[in-house]
Order: C-alpha cells, then sequence, then structure tokens
C-alpha cells in the first residue's frame, strides 16, 4: 500500500515551526504579517522543490498542483492554512497544509497521474487576524465589498496586509472558484480537544461543522447606594446576569448536550465597590451542528434572558451579531475517510467539529468532510499544542488513501 514519506513530513512540521518561534516554544504566524509571508515564501520554496506547479489566487491562497492528463478534470482540493494566532501551536492548520503537500509530492514521485487535477492549498487568513476564514471564504464567493470596510483586524492592519502580499478588492473577489469544476474538498487537522486521546482512538471522522450565533445581551435595572438599599428591594443588572448564566448553563447541558455555550464578555456600570449595578452587558455564543438546533436553541435562551430579567426587576436588551451557518459534511466523503482508516487498521469514529475551519466555507461549494488525529491533553492554541509523531504520520496516510479513493 502506498504511505506519505513520514520523515519528510515531520521534517516540514519543525523547520515551519521555526518561522514565527517564539521564546517559549510557540509560534505566531499573523496572517498578513512579516512571519506569515515569510512562511508563504517557504512554502513556495518546498512547493518549487518538489517539481510541482505552484500557484497564488488573488487572495493570496497559495496551491501545489498535481495535474490530471485531462486538462478538463474536476479539480479535489486538500489542504488548510499556514497562519497562527499569536503564540500559538505548531500544528494546527500547518499539519493540514504540510500532510497536503506530501500527499501531492508522494503521488508525483511514484508517477501516479489521477482522473481528477490534485491541489494542495494554504488558504490565507483562517484564524482571523484580519478576516477570519478570509481565504476560503474568498474561494467560496463569500466575500462581499463590507468585509473589507469593517475587517475583524483593522483597516489599517488589512490595507498594510494587502500591500505587503500585492492583493487588491478585485482580485480578492476574482478568486471565487466556480463549483461545477470541482471534485471535493478534504482538511485534516489536529481535534483540538479530549475526545480522541481519551477513546483512545486514532482518527476522527467529522461529520460537521458546528454553527455559532452570538449576541449582546443588556441587562438594565437601577443604580443604587450598596449599603441604604435594603437587599429585596433592588434591581441588580448583575444579579440577573449572573442567574441566567447560570440557568442557561443547565438547560444547554440538559436540552442540548453536545451544543455548547459561552458567556466570554462581561461589563458592568456604574462599576464601583458602593454602587448597586445598574447595567450589565454580557457577550453570548452558543453552538450546534444543525440550524434547527440553534434556532431551538435561540428560541429557549432568550426567552430566558427575558424571563430572568422580569423577575428581578431589569429589562433586557438582545442584540444578535455575527455568527455563521452550520457546516454538515458529504456522507460520500465521510465515508472515503472511513473505508481509508480501515485499509490502515486505524481505529476511528465520527464526530462534529465545534471549531470553525476553512472546510465550512469549502462545504458551501462542494462535498467536503475532516480528518481529525488526536491532542495531547486537548490543548491548542498554545506553545504546549502537540501531537504525536505516529498520529500526524496515521492522519497524513489516511488522507492519501481518501484522495485515492475519492479520486476515482
Amino acid at each position: 500500500m502506498l504511505t506519505i514519506n513520514s520523515e519528510r513530513l515531520l521534517a516540514d512540521l519543525a523547520e515551519l515551526a521555526e518561522i514565527g518561534r517564539t521564546e517559549d516554544g510557540g509560534v505566531s504566524r499573523l496572517a498578513l504579517s512579516p512571519e506569515d509571508v515569510a512562511g508563504r515564501q517557504w512554502f513556495q520554496e518546498r512547493v518549487n522543490a518538489a517539481g510541482l506547479e505552484f500557484r497564488q489566487d488573488g487572495a493570496g491562497n497559495q496551491s501545489a498542483i498535481l495535474p490530471a492528463a485531462d486538462p478538463q478534470a474536476l479539480t479535489l482540493i486538500i489542504g488548510s492554512h499556514l497562519d497562527t494566532v499569536r503564540n500559538g501551536g505548531r500544528f494546527d492548520g500547518a499539519l493540514g497544509v504540510l500532510s497536503a503537500l506530501e500527499v501531492v509530492r508522494t503521488l508525483k514521485e511514484v508517477g501516479q497521474t489521477l482522473p481528477v487535477h490534485l491541489e494542495a492549498i494554504s488558504f490565507t487568513d483562517e484564524e482571523g487576524a484580519v478576516v477570519g476564514l478570509f481565504g476560503s471564504q474568498a474561494v467560496a464567493g463569500q466575500l462581499t465589498p463590507a468585509h473589507f470596510t469593517n475587517p475583524r483586524g483593522g483597516v489599517e492592519t488589512l490595507r498594510d496586509g494587502m500591500a505587503r502580499l500585492n492583493l487588491t478588492v478585485d482580485s480578492i473577489l476574482a478568486a471565487r472558484r466556480d463549483p461545477a469544476t470541482l471534485a471535493g474538498f478534504v482538511e485534516i487537522h489536529i481535534e483540538q480537544g479530549t475526545r480522541l486521546e481519551e477513546a483512545n482512538l486514532d482518527i476522527g471522522v467529522v461529520t460537521g461543522i458546528v454553527g455559532i450565533r452570538s449576541a449582546w445581551l443588556k441587562f438594565q435595572g437601577q443604580a443604587a447606594h450598596a449599603g441604604t438599599m435594603p437587599m429585596l428591594k433592588r434591581a441588580d443588572a448583575l444579579w440577573g446576569a449572573a442567574e441566567f448564566i447560570q440557568q442557561a448553563k443547565t438547560i444547554v447541558i440538559d436540552q442540548f448536550s453536545p451544543g455548547v455555550m459561552n458567556c466570554g464578555q462581561i461589563a458592568l456600570a456604574p462599576g464601583s465597590f458602593n454602587i448597586v449595578p445598574a447595567e450589565v452587558t454580557l457577550a453570548l455564543e452558543f453552538r450546534h451542528g444543525t440550524e434547527e438546533q440553534l434556532d431551538a436553541m435561540a428560541a429557549t435562551l432568550y426567552p430566558l434572558a427575558e424571563t430572568v430579567a422580569q423577575a428581578n426587576g431589569l429589562t433586557v436588551t438582545i442584540t444578535e451579531t455575527s455568527g455563521c451557518v452550520a457546516a454538515p459534511s458529504a456522507e460520500a466523503v465521510v465515508q472515503a475517510i472511513e473505508t481509508a482508516a480501515d485499509k490502515l487498521g486505524l481505529s476511528h469514529t465520527r464526530l462534529m467539529s465545534f471549531a470553525g475551519h476553512d472546510t465550512q466555507s469549502m462545504a458551501a461549494i462542494t462535498p467536503g468532510a475532516m480528518i481529525f488525529v488526536p491532542s495531547v491533553n486537548g490543548i491548542s492554541h498554545s506553545p504546549k499544542e502537540f501531537t504525536a509523531d505516529q498520529d500526524v504520520i496515521n492522519g497524513a496516510n489516511v488522507l492519501l488513501q481518501t484522495v485515492l479513493i475519492l479520486a476515482q
């Protein structure tokens, strides 16, 4: 059975980790930064050294191409991203890009031509230093001019980064791919959780990527003297917010598992030892695998906030903000990954991804799915992020066999 060059893949991971290396062993290659540019140059050099066709589109996405004999053939895309969060780990994203490159190199070296064009891609700015899922959204045709007017990382950061890569708004929007030219998309990634490790399993076959809803909840009560106002007469906005958090936690665990919720930001006013809080603003986010479940969570959590507010003599204003749509995997791709794992004698399970990935953009235009490999202690976005060598090798070989199955 054909397998990848494991020593070469592990060496690539170690070498790339030196670009943007931090003092405590982490990696900082924020998208469009000088470190990201250095990583991009390194990737291009690796592609050229392998004798593969290199391509960069108008959004800065970089690809290694193994062409099919027929120029009109469909394109099967595999890959992930090389950018990192600040002081992140060396596997998040990089594992997917370098495994994809290794698969393409391996097939070229044995002289195997597929009935599809095979493309190993490195997407621009998955992590969101400027615009989250930037490159994959561009390919999927999901970016609009509005994304450039108020980017997450700031207009100046975006402008400087675009200049660094010679990108323009027009070139980015022109990076959109025609779905009719695509055969599918597969992304290998570290799990960033503990499910595989705790179950002692080799491979996770991702059945979908959760959708995300988020909202600002503003509880409003009445400021008062914290000493002279009796406890039972207070309209304490913080009490209401705290009660909502506790009840929401219980409801999500009991009614919406494996869905999750989080209150990750809180601000109160006036903000003093001796004043009853008059106003609390709470950032609420919740995630689930289907739009139906997200609708059900919204239909439960938002009325809960209103009920809790009323019970505490408060009012609440709910303002929904940005979110993303749930992205179910294509069953045919899921089954191909399972078949590949079986051929290699690797244990596997189906699971859902609760983090966002480029696959959720690509799933809108072509059948897609993800391969997960174990993360030690579930740690990610940290210098302590680690995946064992054998798990890296297993994942890359599953990707190779999945490509061979899907290509037919």
